[in-house]
């Protein structure tokens, strides 16, 4: 009886890491949906349709710094500093997670919040040339230029 108990163990521990090496290219595979042509410092040129400016902010332009390898981004949001995630399944595809700001008082920053709602919601993006546009459900969104 001994036996056959140590058997079913040793048989669930040898399935058991079979089926955790098997999970590794799937992380891999997802590491590579994010291009490495998006590894730049972008920042923002358009919101929604329309340039932006300096004054639409606190102290300057939204920034974004992508760091494919690592599936990170920072930057800020014209006043605060921003981090967080990315994540893709398919080239093309590109989601900004776990988006933290700092929560300092910017009086002026009249579309930070609009900034930050609109880069959690991008579900896609395209690059074309110097431009990285950003989409969500509802369509383009932001438009940045390589920095």
């Amino acid at each position: 009886m001994k036996r056959i108990l140590m058997l079913l163990i040793t048989a669930s521990l040898a399935y058991g890491c079979n089926a955790t090496k098997e999970a590794k290219p799937t992380t891999n595979s997802l590491s590579k949906a994010i291009e490495n042509k998006l590894q730049e410092v972008w920042v923002l040129d358009e919101m929604n349709g329309k340039k932006v400016t300096e004054s639409d902010f606190a102290q300057q332009l939204p920034k974004v710094e992508i760091n494919t390898s690592a599936e990170s981004f920072t930057g800020n949001s014209g006043c605060n500093a921003i981090k967080g995630f990315l994540f893709s399944k398919e080239k093309g595809e590109l989601q900004f997670l776990n988006v933290s700001s700092e929560t300092k008082k910017c009086p002026a920053a009249k579309k930070e919040d609009e900034f930050l709602r609109l880069l959690k919601t991008t579900t896609n993006y395209t690059r074309k040339s110097e431009k990285l546009s950003l989409f969500n459900q509802f369509g383009p969104t932001l438009v940045f230029k390589k920095l």
